[in-house]
């Protein structure tokens, strides 16, 4: 079972930041990013629309300046937001990314930053249009990120053309659906499930065929 850190792990660095991914690294198998454009259009490593949860500052960061939040700090610490490129410097070729786009619109240059790089990547997302955008350009692998209607998301998945399928965890626990992780392997999807917080979950999942977890913390593995 694949561990994945979500954020680079936040219960030992702040989110998404290159400390988080330099921490997370000698304990996972692959690292989670979150990426979107910036207002002045540098594509950075940042989950939140809004900026005042983990900065402080007032704003959307598709709205502000790569200028204005290159001096920001993440949650109280001395780590800045990353620029895509430096995040993904901070990875040995040895640990995959899985990179999920938080908006359409920048499916050209995620596929020519990760190129030539020694990484697994695979790219995830919400949105159906972002990782249409993906395919229509490269061949890395898809993940398509869901949190509801099984069956509808399955059937998006395949028409996506996704190699992987990342539900919400509870979806795979719920009772009376416990095949659903074996559902999906028949289609030819394999399982990553976000973002469970026990390790009895883990260990739950891990019984019920799942080939990958997304954490917050590597010790829950």
């Amino acid at each position: 079972m694949r561990l994945i850190g979500h954020r680079g792990c936040p219960a030992h660095a702040p989110e998404n930041t290159v400390a988080a991914v330099e921490r997370a690294v000698e304990h996972v198998d692959m690292v989670e990013i979150d990426v979107q454009r910036c207002g002045s259009g540098e594509l950075v490593v940042f989950h939140d629309e809004a900026l005042t949860r983990l900065t402080g500052a007032d704003g959307l960061v598709r709205e502000t300046d790569w200028e204005t939040l290159r001096d920001l700090r993440v949650d109280g610490s001395d780590e800045g937001i990353p620029l895509l490129s430096e995040l993904l410097d901070a990875v040995p070729p040895s640990v995959g990314v899985n990179v999920e786009l938080k908006h359409a619109g920048m499916a050209g240059e995620v596929v020519a930053e990760l190129s030539g790089r020694g990484n697994e990547f695979l790219v995830s997302s919400f949105e159906s249009d972002a990782l249409r955008e993906v395919r229509e350009r490269s061949d890395v692998p898809l993940a398509y990120l869901f949190a509801e209607e099984w069956a509808k998301s399955l059937a998006t998945a395949t028409d996506l053309g996704c190699a992987y399928v990342h539900p919400l965890y509870t979806l795979l626990l719920e009772v009376g659906d416990e095949s659903r992780v074996d559902e999906a392997h028949g289609l030819g999807f394999e399982v990553n499930a976000w973002t469970v917080p026990t390790r009895e979950e883990v260990e739950e999942l891990r019984g019920r065929g799942v080939d990958g977890v997304i954490v917050d913390d590597w010790r829950l593995v």
